[in-house]
């Protein structure tokens, strides 16, 4: 998570999280698995990951990891 957060040659990436892609990332961002999130949210864990899958996209990324990286050096989300 570090490589991404610190890569210094990675410019921000303008994009707009909604408002519930930016609250499950930031649910994953504190630890919480889909099933959790999907708890927490009253959504199906397959929503959940929708969404996350998403995010992903639009921030150009293949992982979670990446994708709370990302977010929040280009402050989409707060750290946990």
């Amino acid at each position: 998570m570090e490589a991404v957060a610190d890569d210094p040659d990675r410019q921000p990436i303008a994009v707009s999280l909604s408002p519930r892609e930016q609250e499950c990332l930031q649910w994953v961002c504190r630890g919480k698995s889909s099933a959790d999130i999907g708890t927490i949210l009253s959504l199906s864990p397959r929503t959940v990951d929708s969404y996350l899958e998403k995010v992903c996209a639009k921030l150009r990324v293949r992982t979670r990891i990446e994708a709370v990286a990302t977010a929040v050096r280009d402050g989409l989300i707060e750290p946990a």
